[in-house]
């Protein structure tokens, strides 16, 4: 029923970074479905009663017209490890509930657990992992690849703070960057784990 979605974060139960989220989701139905009228997520959501020590991810689920809300307690995981997997025709231009091709580019590698990952390689460039952007770091600067399948909201922020700088990143490049870390509206540059360039495997 609900095709797309945002996934939002919320600490001492407060929604974080809504301005970012509401550019995606407006853009979204802008262009989805030509609506002109704009959404503000924070006077859409109403929060329940959240323990104030969890952390919670809020799952955003929209259409046109309609939304409805779902509050999870937020479990982080930690990948060690990353597979580059190729694949040119995937498109996941928009944040749609239907994850089958992402899904399925996790089920080519056999035996693959919590703590890996796929990296997607799309006509010759780096792009995201299965449900994160990544920025990779080379002793002094951030980078994150120019093509990701998806813009997410965290790493709008980041490169609206000059955290980081978009790059066409190739396989062969990795060698340039020293580790890398993931990022999305649930993980955060600085307190997320390094993932070395040696554990980015073919």
């Amino acid at each position: 029923m609900y095709p797309l979605f945002e996934t939002i974060k919320i600490q001492h139960n407060k929604l974080l970074q809504t301005v970012f989220h509401n550019e995606r989701v407006n853009r979204t139905r802008q262009q989805l479905f030509g609506s002109a009228d704009k959404w503000d997520i924070a006077d859409q959501i109403v929060l329940p009663e959240l323990d104030m020590l969890l952390t919670y991810r809020c799952r955003f689920l929209y259409g046109q017209n309609h939304y409805t809300t779902e509050f999870i307690p937020y479990q982080p995981r930690h990948i060690k490890k990353l597979y580059l997997v190729n694949d040119n025709q995937i498109d996941y231009s928009y944040k749609y509930t239907n994850r089958q091709k992402l899904e399925g580019l996790r089920t080519q590698l056999p035996g693959l657990h919590n703590e890996a990952d796929v990296l997607i390689v799309k006509n010759g460039l780096i792009t995201d992992t299965s449900y994160a952007n990544i920025a990779f770091y080379d002793g002094s600067m951030w980078y994150t690849p120019e093509t990701p399948l998806l813009k997410g909201t965290k790493r709008a922020y980041y490169l609206s703070a000059g955290t980081i700088a978009e790059k066409k990143i190739r396989p062969a490049d990795l060698k340039n960057f020293l580790f890398a870390r993931l990022i999305n509206a649930m993980i955060d540059l600085e307190s997320t784990d390094d993932i070395s360039i040696h554990n980015i495997l073919i």
